[in-house]
């Protein structure tokens, strides 16, 4: 479709010369396009085509200035939606999660069912640098909408919203951007690009289908196109299904397992000896769900199921369980007796199902002078996830030796253990269900000051609504017959309503009942929304002997405001082992100004071909900032020869405290000692430092843990938080060579982010007490733990303190490699292009020193789910009709940085465990056909079938056998997929 203006023109710009622009620094060539001639002009039109064209400029991704070259100062770098399709990436977060810049540290997928992220299950975002997705900003068609998302947590922009169909490429500028693009973009900007023109009916199918089956998927697009007098509309409908990807799926999966061995390689796992052993589901001694299990709270004795059948104690077929270590000189043999796997558990979800629905349309009008341009984006999501949990209320009775923990309802219930007050363990499902819709629309007027082609202007402006409900399975304290005191104002001191110690409910397969009796669906709502108006003006200020300099200003204000509530069960606290919610409602505003000057120094001298400088900044005044505060970036690019290209940038970002961070509703709640106190029967733990830093506290090694809860409080951080800051520099090399058709970019980065806002939750307090190397440090200053010596209660954890902080800071730098090769031939078109990311340095402290933190070093370079190296490489050949791809993806070696290979494990010395994830080369091959009217894509990812690398239990956080924040290896193995494509 055609455009009728010179100003809509200057948008216009293919992607190859992107492509060239971006990573060669050659001029790009806008695509001449105009309205149609009456005929009586034919020949003056035909008389103009020998004259010299005038090249239109565009703006570009990175810099708010109009240009004649495709080109900035910040390195950028381009992905193309159709390679990214050939690579078998099939939806839009994969297309920027498996880029080399993101690829390097763990992002947010839809695989994370299990942990509370931001966002809410199911949200998806990419995280540049390993810097934190909320400090990535995302852009559409260069503006910026909202985020999407559930609970009071909402910040980074959701990929689920984008269909990759609607997509041409995007940008990613790498380097930090605030001066150009505002708040968030401290690690960098994602610009994604969307297609604009059809000529007609379009209709795709794609599909992918693992062999090893889960995680299928589909999805259906539609397209077309309009074409009008003085304009155009196009519009895109996508429907996108994926499965989940279950743990009976995958051998890796199905059986956690401690993988442990002696000095000769020979495996020493504990023996099953449960009334499991010898079955298939026996041998899962990393535990896939611990349950099956009654604990007498008091004396911490534990009953199991009696492999051999007979009864000690009081419960029908359950007897005290009699783990065992090794002995002196590793002799003997360890084993447990605990129930650590059940046939249901296999159907808990790795991937969560999700379903989504989009439409996209956009529009571009001449209307004279003036251009209007609009987008409007709407996305439904529907995210079901299901896992397993345990429900270990603490019951009492009649014969409860303390008579605190007697019901007070008449009922003759009794705990059938010696001290009359138990923990059943029970399984219960934990399920939810998220329905996201998300809307997002820009209208824009665009065009010249003073009918001149040195200065234009453009303004947008944008409205954003998230609306998303969550529904989640959970348990009633009011249903629960929970005996702790604490739980009073919610049980009134009743009975439960079933026989927990009943081995239908304690094996899970009584289930239904179990959930009928406690559980009930409860629903929340959260709505997210955003204003932004903005204006830029740009033009050419006045020429100096190299050149034109140009210049741009512009303003920009953005409001936006969160308002969750959570369901009358969240806000009234009346759920087991979750937290309280309350409303989390509040709004913010701010008012930007901001500029940017490109200044050329030198042009056609020798080894100046060009010089110029940039300089850009932006002023920020925040509503729920006191001060008002501004950032600055200078910019240096050196054409030295044709072929060689210099370029470096320094410069200043700032992000302002979240809605949720700020405003986040207080919340008091009531967690488990189990759920969050690694002191717990420390003795069996297979963490050095939690078996030391334990007894150095004075905990016994058989501590059983506290019977009543702890209390977190944990609250937003309005009125205390500060912005982040962060400084961050590049510098970077372009080879063009004139005579060879290859070009390679590397460059260098460095970022600093100061005064990072985090939120520590109970968990990460404890475990980085007494998890860390170094003890005591300043995790263990929030929270208060009982001394040993408590006439109730010794050591149990009271209060746990926990809200937004700005904590010390965050480093990283490496290099990033950029190289492509075009090559023509008489036998067809060769393409390899490849890119690669190498991380020098990544470190974090929580504190002022790496002590503090609890570590003896702050660096985690190169531990598991933070490679130092990472890249890919693709080769297409393309020869008449058909194009050949082999894609190739590199993910390099990690490991634990903190622990030891050898170790002594259940009294076995000199034990050695995996502490490492070894490197991956994955393989991915297509082949496409193409005709005018249709093309068909056939591939097959991961064609080795390579599994993700497994390491030992207590190493990291872990899925089945594999580390969980890992990201980068390949869940699916080998996975077929193809495409579709039909033009009507």
């Amino acid at each position: 479709m055609k455009k009728h203006s010179r100003a809509a023109r200057l948008r216009k710009l293919p992607l190859f010369v992107a492509m060239l622009g971006c990573l060669y620094g050659m001029p790009a060539l806008a695509q001449e396009t105009g309205a149609k001639k009456p005929d009586a002009a034919k020949q003056e039109e035909a008389k103009k085509k020998d004259e010299p064209k005038e090249l239109d400029k565009i703006t570009v991704t990175g810099s708010l200035l109009k240009r004649l070259e495709y080109d900035t100062t910040s390195p950028i770098q381009v992905i193309s939606a159709d390679v990214s399709v050939d690579a078998g990436q099939i939806n839009t977060a994969e297309m920027l999660q498996k880029s080399s810049v993101a690829a390097g540290s763990t992002q947010i997928s839809n695989q994370f069912a299990g942990f509370v992220v931001e966002g809410g299950t199911g949200v998806q975002t990419i995280n540049l640098r390993g810097l934190g997705a909320q400090r990535t900003a995302v852009l559409l068609n260069g503006q910026r909408p909202g985020p999407a998302g559930t609970r009071g947590q909402v910040l980074a922009f959701d990929l689920n919203v984008i269909p990759q169909s609607i997509l041409q490429r995007a940008e990613i500028v790498k380097d930090g951007s605030s001066s150009i693009y505002g708040s968030d973009a401290l690690a960098g900007v994602v610009n994604l690009i969307t297609r604009k023109n059809f000529n007609g009916p379009e209709f795709s199918f794609t599909g992918r289908a693992p062999q090893q089956g889960g995680a299928e998927t589909v999805s259906f697009s539609i397209a077309n196109g309009w074409n009008f007098g003085k304009g155009s509309i196009s519009a895109a409908a996508e429907y996108y299904l994926q499965e989940p990807l279950r743990f009976r799926d995958r051998d890796y999966l199905r059986c956690a397992q401690d993988l442990v061995w002696d000095q000769n390689g020979n495996r020493i796992d504990r023996q099953d000896r449960s009334v499991l052993a010898g079955t298939p589901l026996g041998g899962c001694s990393g535990s896939n769900l611990y349950a099956n299990t009654v604990i007498d709270a008091v004396y911490g004795t534990r009953y199991i199921p009696s492999p051999t059948g007979n009864t000690i104690g009081l419960i029908p077929g359950y007897r005290p369980r009699t783990n065992a270590s090794y002995g002196p000189g590793n002799t003997g043999q360890a084993y447990f007796e605990d129930v650590l796997n059940f046939d249901f558990f296999g159907e808990q979800q790795l991937i969560d199902r999700q379903e989504r629905f989009s439409v996209f349309a956009s529009s571009d009008f001449n209307l004279g002078a003036v251009n209007w341009t609009t987008d409007f984006l709407y996305n439904r999501r529907g995210t079901d996830t299901h896992r397993w949990r345990q429900f270990f209320p603490l019951t009492g009775g009649t014969t409860a030796i303390l008579s605190s923990y007697r019901y007070t309802d008449g009922s003759s219930f009794a705990s059938p253990v010696p001290s009359g007050i138990a923990q059943p363990v029970m399984p219960f499902p934990s399920d939810q269900k998220v329905r996201i819709n998300y809307y997002y629309l820009r209208t824009g007027l665009d065009g010249l000051i003073g009918n001149i082609d040195t200065w234009s202007w453009t303004t947008n402006l944008s409205y954003t609504r998230s609306d998303g409900d969550y529904s989640v399975l959970s348990i009633l304290k009011s249903k629960s017959g929970d005996v702790d005191p604490a739980l009073r104002p919610w049980t009134g001191g009743r009975s439960p309503s079933v026989n927990y110690f009943d081995p239908c409910f304690l094996s899970g397969q009584c289930m239904d009942q179990l959930v009928a009796a406690v559980g009930q669906w409860h629903t929340g709502n959260t709505v997210y929304d955003q204003y932004l108006i903005n204006a830029v003006a740009t033009g050419e200020a006045f020429n100096l002997p190299a050149g034109p300099v140009s210049v741009a200003i512009g303003a920009e204000y953005r409001n936006f405001g969160i308002n969750d509530q959570p369901s009358q069960q969240e806000r009234s606290g009346d759920l087991w082992g979750q937290s309280s919610a309350v409303v989390t409602k509040g709004r913010d505003h701010v008012k930007e100004v901001f500029t940017e000057v490109e200044v050329p120094l030198l042009k056609g001298l020798p080894a100046f071909e060009s010089l110029t400088l940039n300089m850009s900044a932006r002023a920020f005044d925040y509503a729920s900032v006191g001060d008002s505060d501004h950032v600055w970036k200078l910019g240096l690019g050196w054409q030295v020869i044709p072929a060689v290209r210099l370029r470096a940038t320094k410069g200043t970002s700032y992000r302002a405290p979240g809605l949720y961070e700020l405003y986040l509703g207080n919340l008091s709640s009531f967690v488990s000692q189990a759920s969050i106190d690694p002191c717990i029967n420390w003795g069996q733990s297979t963490n050095d430092y939690i078996r030391a830093n334990c007894a150095a506290a004075g905990i016994p090694d058989n501590f059983a843990g506290a019977t009543s809860s702890a209390t977190v409080i944990s609250q937003g951080g309005a009125g205390v938080l500060k912005p982040e800051t962060s400084s961050a520099k590049t510098a970077g090399i372009v080879f063009t060579p004139t005579s060879w058709p290859f070009s390679m970019a590397i460059d260098y980065f460095s970022y600093t982010v100061r005064d990072q806002i985090a939120q520590l939750t109970a968990a990460t307090i404890l475990g980085g007490c007494y998890g860390a190397e170094v003890y005591p440090n300043q995790f263990c200053s929030l929270f208060v733990r009982n001394p040993s010596n408590h006439p109730t209660a010794p050591n149990k954890i009271e209060t746990v303190y926990q809200k937004y902080v700005n904590v010390n800071r965050q480093k990283v730098r490496g290099y990033d490699l950029l190289s492509r090769y075009d090559g023509n031939f008489s036998f067809g078109k060769l393409e390899v292009e490849a890119q690669a990311t190498y991380t020098m340095e990544d470190f974090e402290e929580f504190f002022s020193t790496s002590a503090a933190s609890g570590f003896s070093t702050s660096n985690r370079n190169g531990s598991i789910g933070r490679p130092k190296v990472v890249g890919n490489l693709r080769t297409t050949f393309k020869r008449n009709d058909w194009s050949w791809t082999w894609y190739m993806n590199y993910v390099g070696r990690t490991k634990s940085l903190t622990l030891s290979p050898t170790f002594t494990y259940f009294g076995w010395t000199n034990a050695v465990r995996d502490i490492e994830a070894e490197a991956r080369l994955y393989h991915t091959v297509s082949v496409r056909y193409e005709q005018p009217k249709w093309s068909v894509l056939f591939g097959i990812q991961n064609l080795t079938d390579r599994d993700p690398p497994t390491i030992s239990s207590g190493v990291a956080t872990r899925y089945g056998n594999i580390p969980a924040f890992a990201t980068q290896y390949d869940l699916l193995g080998r996975t077929f997929f193809t495409r579709i494509d039909f033009k009507f």
